[in-house]
């Protein structure tokens, strides 16, 4: 018998759960390397230690949204002739969501990526993980065609700076099909927050004394990170460093290296392992 043709496109089901979930705002983004997923057994340690991996494999966490708006994803109808209206499909779907603050590095990052493609997860205030179901039991990220900020940098008559972040599905009626999610069992937002730039600098012509300061805007986080580079030491420098102190007078960090080598950090997976979270060395 020749291959017989099926019509999945004509199956309805209109059953609903037996136990409907409540759904929250959603509150935060997980963004993936597109193509990658989350694995399939998260836990709170591996989502932390993933957004202090090599960039291959990083995660990043976007938040905090305080409001949603929906562009575009609906039914595209037309009619041929007289006949009657039929669906051709759906156009494309864009969310935006309003950030907590203006980031000005957040905004400078986004900019610097713009037009790569990303797999995002988003997380709702009830820690409901939302994603693609792609046939298999892992849950899979949504793919997005981009992803952009736009931002109001200064205070207007009527409000604040303001900051939105908006999300460009790759394929508006595949994310609809096969939109599931997942409830983790526990908060992942704090787990997530992302890396922040850093510089570690001499601090004047001193012969060894250096600060550690964010790379936009300058603050100084040598009190921070300053006694946890210390007790790393030679395992979160690179340089040969032979010595590390934190001087509290000062607020500043003494380093000796052999050869007057430049001491740098190493990689942020090399100083999550030493308890220091947060930040990446810009060279």
């Amino acid at each position: 018998m020749r291959k017989l043709r099926t019509c999945d496109n004509a199956h309805l089901n209109t059953g609903v759960s037996k136990c409907p979930p409540s759904f929250g705002k959603k509150k935060m983004a997980i963004i993936v390397p597109y193509g990658t997923k989350l694995p399939a057994n998260l836990t709170a340690d591996k989502l932390e230690e993933l957004a202090h991996a090599p960039v291959g494999s990083r995660i990043y966490g976007v938040g905090v949204f305080v409001e949603y708006a929906k562009n575009g994803g609906e039914a595209q109808t037309s009619t041929v002739g007289y006949g009657p209206e039929e669906i051709t499909g759906y156009s494309p779907l864009k969310e935006t969501y309003t950030l907590q603050k203006f980031s000005p590095e957040l905004h400078a990052s986004f900019v610097r990526a713009k037009g790569v493609q990303w797999g995002v997860y988003f997380i709702d205030e009830n820690w409901q993980l939302f994603g693609e179901n792609d046939g298999t039991d892992i849950l899979a990220p949504l793919p997005m065609s981009n992803i952009y900020t736009d931002v109001t940098p200064s205070p207007t008559s009527s409000a604040k700076e303001s900051m939105t972040i908006t999300f460009s599905y790759e394929d508006t009626e595949t994310a609809y099909k096969n939109y599931d999610f997942t409830k983790l069992d526990f908060n992942p937002m704090k787990l997530i927050l992302g890396l922040t730039l850093v510089r570690l600098e001499k601090l004047g012509d001193t012969e060894s004394a250096y600060k550690i300061f964010e790379n936009t805007g300058g603050y100084d986080v040598t009190g921070i990170y300053g006694p946890l580079i210390v007790i790393g030491g030679a395992a979160v420098l690179n340089g040969t460093t032979t010595a590390a102190s934190y001087v509290e007078e000062t607020n500043s960090l003494t380093i000796t290296t052999t050869d007057n080598a430049v001491p740098s950090l190493k990689a942020p997976s090399v100083l999550y392992e030493n308890d220091i979270k947060g930040i990446e060395q810009v060279l």
